[in-house]
């Protein structure tokens, strides 16, 4: 910023004492390479505490540098929870259906990895909450098969959304989806499908 002449806009995650300390040792960096900062925000503040964090940050920062608390963004549920996007990135691929839904978040706590019989996930899709991201392996031919048909079955009878997402996992070259399966997945639009050249166990060590 101090080469092209800018003003810096400092941004911390929300706990006031943490947020405080980082944004101090950002200010020194500033501080030392002259550049001057415009105004702090401070992201993810926990909604009980966001008037509160509000009226002290914005007291200490102009008390202390000087320099204003543009803006507080409150936490939400999908905030740390990564987006099919992001998954896409993470593994570097592509999902090969339901390429509308990309930026859909998933909560990782809700990561179900499928080791079950296909009446069991079939259970599962339609108890566990409607966003729920599955993990199989790729020769479970009959998860994936029952994953593209609940999800048409879900259609057909109009009932809740259907916002479940599916991770096929297979080392490359080692594994890989059935071609006849392969082509019911490319007929299908709606159910977000990706393919990852991992382990189960690797990827959702990843996610």
């Amino acid at each position: 910023p101090s080469m092209i002449c800018a003003d810096m806009v400092l941004v911390a995650n929300g706990g006031l004492g943490s947020a405080f300390d980082e944004l101090e040792l950002n200010r020194i960096l500033c501080q030392h390479y002259n550049v001057r900062i415009a105004g702090v925000v401070i992201n993810k503040v926990l909604p009980d505490k966001f008037e509160q964090t509000k009226h002290y940050m914005s007291k200490a920062l102009k008390q202390a540098w000087g320099v204003p608390l543009l803006g507080c963004v409150p936490d939400r549920p999908y905030l740390g929870c990564p987006a099919l996007f992001d998954l896409e990135r993470l593994f570097k691929t592509k999902l090969i259906c339901g390429e509308k839904h990309r930026f859909r978040h998933y909560n990782v706590n809700d990561l179900n990895l499928v080791t079950t019989s296909l009446t069991r996930f079939l259970e599962n899709l339609r108890e566990k909450p409607s966003r729920t991201m599955y993990v199989c392996h790729v020769t479970r031919d009959d998860l994936i098969l029952g994953f593209m048909s609940e999800y048409q079955r879900t259609r057909a009878v109009d009932e809740r959304p259907f916002e479940a997402a599916l991770v096929i996992c297979g080392r490359r070259g080692k594994y890989q989806i059935a071609d006849e399966v392969k082509d019911m997945i490319d007929g299908l639009e709606g159910a977000p499908i990706m393919v990852v050249d991992f382990s189960t166990h690797q990827a959702m060590q990843k996610i």
